[in-house]
């Protein structure tokens, strides 16, 4: 397993990479070739966002909050609908598709617009917290 301080450079350079990829889909940036892949990733965003699956697993990340942020991160990542995106899409489109559950989960939970999203994705105590949960996850599915 990497490192703590590599997981946090690699999450700090996928947190950069989703911020480039919605320039470029939104038309502030000359759009890539591999547009479709990452059509297919908002599709799934989307119509889970529309048909409310993600009501649960935000309800279960509120809970798992209060003990702490790497307990929220956690739950995010052993979701049945992350595990299929990040089997069947390129890391950079999966990374999209992160960012995306947790900006949708900081407007569900506050309000917060999705610039001020980024930001707390971005955040050193964000990304601290994600490596920790990845450690747990990761530690729980080797012995569990």
């Amino acid at each position: 397993m990497a490192s703590s301080s590599k997981q946090q450079k690699r999450a700090k350079r996928a947190a950069s990479k989703a911020r480039e990829n919605r320039m470029v889909r939104s038309g502030q940036a000359v759009k890539s070739s591999g547009e479709s892949a990452s059509a297919s990733v908002e599709q799934v965003f989307t119509k889970a966002m529309e048909s409310g699956s993600y009501t649960a697993l935000f309800e279960k990340m509120k809970q798992a909050q209060d003990t702490g942020l790497a307990s929220m991160i956690a739950v995010f990542l052993v979701d049945p609908l992350l595990a299929l995106v990040l089997k069947g899409h390129k890391e950079e489109h999966s990374t999209d598709y992160i960012c995306k559950v947790f900006c949708a989960y900081r407007h569900w939970l506050d309000g917060t617009e999705e610039a001020q999203a980024m930001q707390w994705l971005e955040s050193d105590e964000f990304q601290d917290a994600y490596v920790q949960a990845s450690e747990i996850v990761s530690k729980q599915k080797k012995f569990g």
